[in-house]
């Protein structure tokens, strides 16, 4: 008795969750539509990233400030624990774990790579995080993102700030290794 009643009471709940979703249509991404987002120099977002390839993963909050000529990254695990802040501006990639900071030269790729496990193309995520493809390499649109460098960037979401549209929800996949990225709040100043 105690298993149908429970059965009865997460068939109610799972009915009920889904008559809680959101039935607003959610606008469809068009490579045409972040062209506008070219000049953008500065912007700063707070999420939540997922990295994972076939060694290792990694899900943390993120908040990144990029300016013309520096971007500062900031990770944190489950409960704000595991904080790190990552800056990179030209050549120079520093690594703050909160009790050691260490400055590496190199390709950022590369050092974050084997600072985190995980590849994270920041130099082109910097552009993908606003709709767009990195304009230093050629890319194939496609109808919901784009193909750039043997990666496949898709905008499941998008959101309107002000006046423009930005992605919301954004995946990128090259081989087996997976990055997904949930925008939940921009700032464009």
């Amino acid at each position: 008795m105690i298993f149908k009643s429970s059965i009865f009471l997460l068939s109610v709940l799972s009915l009920t969750g889904c008559s809680l979703l959101s039935e607003k249509p959610v606008e469809a991404y068009r490579l045409q539509d972040m062209q506008v987002l070219q000049q953008q120099r500065q912007w700063y977002f707070e999420g939540r990233l997922a990295l994972a390839d076939e060694r290792d993963s990694i899900s943390a909050s993120v908040s990144w400030r990029h300016r013309l000529d520096r971007d500062d990254i900031e990770l944190a695990g489950p409960l704000a624990q595991g904080k790190l802040m990552i800056s990179v501006a030209a050549d120079i990639v520093a690594v703050d774990n909160g009790d050691t900071r260490k400055e590496f030269r190199g390709p950022v790729e590369e050092v974050l790579a084997e600072q985190l496990g995980v590849t994270m193309p920041v130099n082109a995520l910097k552009y993908w995080v606003l709709g767009l493809p990195d304009p230093e390499q050629s890319f194939v649109e496609q109808a919901d993102g784009f193909l750039q460098s043997g990666w496949r960037v898709g905008f499941r979401e998008m959101q309107h700030i002000n006046a423009v549209v930005l992605p919301r929800k954004i995946n990128a996949e090259k081989g087996k290794t997976k990055i997904k990225l949930v925008v939940d709040q921009w700032d464009l100043s």
